[in-house]
């Protein structure tokens, strides 16, 4: 009895799009996406303002580039990694002789009528040049340390160009996300702990000889933000406050009255969790911090099924990313660690962050496809 024929890839550029896309990522960013920005609008000064209709530009731009980046094969990626690396290196550079300052601050290069922040783009060069050249390592069962200095070398340029902008929040952040990537290169106890140690020194050293006194400031307001409540330390109180004010269900949107009265500064950069906390209470929160850990879990699953080392250590590298960046900025609005100008991934005003943010899933789904057979 003749058999029918067997199911073969779909033929259309539809039906081989919905088969390379990795409908878990898509699916929470989507997600994320939809809460930031009725998040962003609730706390904007008026609803749809410019800033706001802004931000689905770069939006639109960044999810154009995240498919687009998806269809590219890892192989790819690793062949352009250094060059890669080596252009947003020179950006850095070019910041420092030709950025536009703000706030005190030279971070940003002018394209056009738009501002562009190379640190971060930085966040995912690194992760590529890194990644390729851990890759590339012998797989002894112990890496030595020349290997391990080059590696720290190849994340110290960046970090210092960044730092001399001055940045020191996305210094630590580029350490960290680095850090997190080295931990999973068969690395000893014995190295984890020199590293950090070296870190903690080289802290020590920045705070006694190098720090500015706005950033020693940030650490004091930290330890004791009451002391500081008519100025410095104003807004890490009124973000406790936005946190403690959204009880179990929250206000509901456009509600919270530390947004609606204006009591709270940088709510739509440093401080959005804090809006979204009073006017989405616990529960809100719960859902926005499980989708995060979805989207780090997730990475690590594609790490763990990744079909060599490089792909393995870009998944890694792209969950590190979000997990700092949540991390960092959710302590900050409890007062778990300074303020240090990290945003929260989608939530925060800034079209930089968003297109790498959205960019670095599109590595990630990158990543998930080649899994696949065929």
């Amino acid at each position: 009895m003749p058999r029918g024929p067997t199911v073969g890839p779909p033929r259309t550029l539809l039906g081989r799009l919905s088969r390379n896309v990795d409908w878990v990522i898509v699916v929470i960013t989507l997600s994320l996406l939809v809460l930031a920005f009725i998040n962003l609008n609730s706390a904007a000064p008026v609803s749809f303002s410019r800033r706001i209709v802004t931000q689905f530009g770069w939006c639109a731009v960044g999810v154009t580039a995240m498919f687009a980046v998806s269809l590219v094969d890892p192989r790819t990626l690793y062949t352009v990694a250094y060059a890669a690396y080596g252009v947003g290196v020179a950006l850095l550079v070019m910041v420092a002789f030709l950025g536009y300052t703000a706030k005190g601050a030279g971070r940003w290069l002018v394209i056009g009528s738009s501002r562009f922040q190379p640190s971060e783009l930085m966040k995912i060069l690194l992760i590529l040049a890194l990644a390729r050249y851990l890759h590339g390592l012998p797989r002894h069962r112990h890496t030595p340390w020349r290997n391990l200095l080059q590696a720290l070398s190849m994340v110290a340029v960046p970090v210092v160009l960044v730092v001399r902008q001055p940045d020191l929040g996305t210094g630590i952040f580029l350490s960290l996300v680095a850090l997190s990537m080295l931990a999973v290169t068969e690395l000893r106890l014995k190295s984890l702990l020199a590293i950090g140690s070296s870190g903690v020194l080289a802290l020590a050293l920045m705070w006694r000889y190098g720090m500015l006194n706005y950033q020693r400031l940030r650490i004091d307001v930290w330890l004791d933000p009451e002391l500081y409540a008519d100025d410095e330390g104003y807004q890490t109180i009124q973000a406790m406050i936005s946190v403690g004010n959204g009880g179990f269900f929250g206000r509901g949107v456009g509600e919270g009255t530390q947004n609606v009265l204006r009591f709270l500064p940088e709510r739509l950069t440093d401080f959005p969790f804090a809006i979204f906390a009073e006017e989405w209470g616990f529960v809100g929160c719960a859902v926005v911090l499980l989708l995060y850990a979805s989207l780090v879990l997730w990475s690590l699953h594609l790490a763990s099924r990744a079909r060599d080392r490089f792909r393995a250590l870009l998944a890694i590298g792209v969950g590190a990313l979000f997990f700092w960046h949540v991390v960092i900025n959710v302590g900050m609005v409890l007062q778990l660690f300074p303020v240090v100008g990290i945003t929260l991934p989608f939530f925060s005003l800034g079209g930089s962050n968003l297109l790498t943010m959205l960019i670095a899933l599109g590595i990630l789904m990158s990543v998930s496809r080649s899994r696949l057979p065929g």
